[in-house]
């Protein structure tokens, strides 16, 4: 038998016990205020003597003063002695189900290696047909979310709370398997700002600095500002060609909010973005 359950079978005699001591000795409480008429006591007989002779304490022995005090102390210690046992198995049993919760959870436990605010790398591998996998490593405050309706093959935006501050990826399938098939620098970022004045509410387009090329990653850079009806807003575009798919990241921040501090977020997480 668990000790629990021993504390409990005993503190439950105890009580028996002394609810049975009270019952059996209630003749030698006083009689209460409210009853005035005592009724006589029937004559006794020898048999009567002779087992009230046999059941009445010594003199040594006063029942109201040594043995309801002990009843009641045991049972007040046995009582604390099985709350505290409770107590500690629920607090085991709370323990082990937390560390049960994070050693389960993929995020907690792999966020728990890195300090807290720690930005972390996001991975997306397609399946079936389609076999393309990239990763990026947003700021630490941005979460993803994906668009409603998909105009391409894979696209995820990342943001944060700051309005119009985002950074989105898309995979398109493309038969072309370099990046220069598709043209250089200079005239990649001319259709790329072309397709930006296209748009619905855009007014002008301009490049910030000429487009850049990393001939070791195999990727093309470009960064222009979009002036419009919603403002203007400052983009930053990578761009991959890998194995028949075609990766851009683009990272939007209003132009008004695009200091120093910010220019270095949006810088690291774009060299933190390429086709695996």
């Amino acid at each position: 038998m668990p000790r629990t359950a021993l504390l409990i079978s005993a503190c439950v005699l105890v009580l028996a016990g002394a609810g049975a001591f009270q019952s059996r000795h209630t003749s030698a409480l006083p009689v209460p205020a409210l009853r005035h008429r005592r009724r006589q006591p029937r004559p006794t007989t020898d048999r009567d003597a002779l087992r009230d002779r046999s059941s009445r304490p010594s003199s040594s022995q006063n029942p109201t003063c040594q043995r309801v005090p002990v009843a009641r102390a045991g049972s007040r210690d046995c009582c604390e002695e099985v709350t505290s046992v409770v107590r500690r198995r629920g607090f085991i049993q709370q323990s082990a189900a937390s560390a049960s919760l994070v050693l389960l959870s993929p995020s907690l436990a792999c966020a728990s290696g890195d300090d807290y605010g720690a930005a972390q790398p996001y991975v997306k591998k397609g399946d079936g047909k389609f076999q393309f996998a990239y990763t990026v490593t947003p700021p630490a405050s941005f979460t993803s979310s994906n668009k409603p309706l998909k105009t391409h093959l894979d696209e995820i935006n990342f943001s944060g709370d700051v309005r119009g501050y985002q950074v989105g990826v898309t995979v398109d399938p493309v038969r072309i398997k370099s990046i220069k098939e598709f043209g250089d620098p200079e005239q990649v970022a001319a259709r790329v700002v072309t397709a930006e004045v296209n748009r619905d509410g855009v007014f002008d387009v301009k490049l910030v600095k000429d487009a850049a090329e990393d001939a070791q990653l195999g990727c093309y850079d470009v960064e222009y500002i979009s002036d419009g009806k919603r403002g203007t807003k400052r983009f930053v575009t990578r761009i991959y060609v890998k194995e028949g798919f075609l990766y851009v990241l683009t990272f939007q921040s209003k132009e008004a909010e695009y200091d120093g501090a910010r220019e270095q977020e949006v810088l690291n997480t774009v060299k933190s973005f390429k086709p695996l």
